[in-house]
């Protein structure tokens, strides 16, 4: 019997991921920039402070609250976005196909 939880992707994956870390730098250094102080500026995004705080410590957040940051800095949120990758797929096709025709064999083109 297996212990620990079963994993939802096989081990020579990635999973998707999104980089808190690249947002919270430009979030920070354009609050600092702004000079209106983070509620404010938290307010006018549609997120708490504590949001702000969390997403300059490269912490997460929800979708919507980052899209709200990424609409405010006027980035795209995707931008931060890091896709998954699954392992390249075992090759049947070079054992399988072995480049002669039992149709063609023999035939002329023409």
């Amino acid at each position: 019997m297996a212990s620990g939880p079963p994993s939802c992707a096989p081990a020579a994956s990635r999973l998707a991921t999104y980089d808190y870390r690249g947002l919270g730098r430009l979030l920070r250094a354009r609050l600092e920039d702004d000079g209106r102080g983070w509620r404010v500026c938290a307010a006018e995004i549609g997120v708490c402070a504590s949001d702000l705080s969390r997403i300059c410590n490269g912490q997460s957040v929800s979708a919507p609250k980052a899209i709200a940051v990424c609409d405010w800095l006027k980035l795209s949120f995707r931008a931060f976005y890091d896709p998954p990758q699954a392992s390249e797929p075992e090759r049947e096709t070079q054992e399988m196909f072995h480049g002669k025709s039992t149709e063609t064999e023999g035939h002329a083109d023409g």
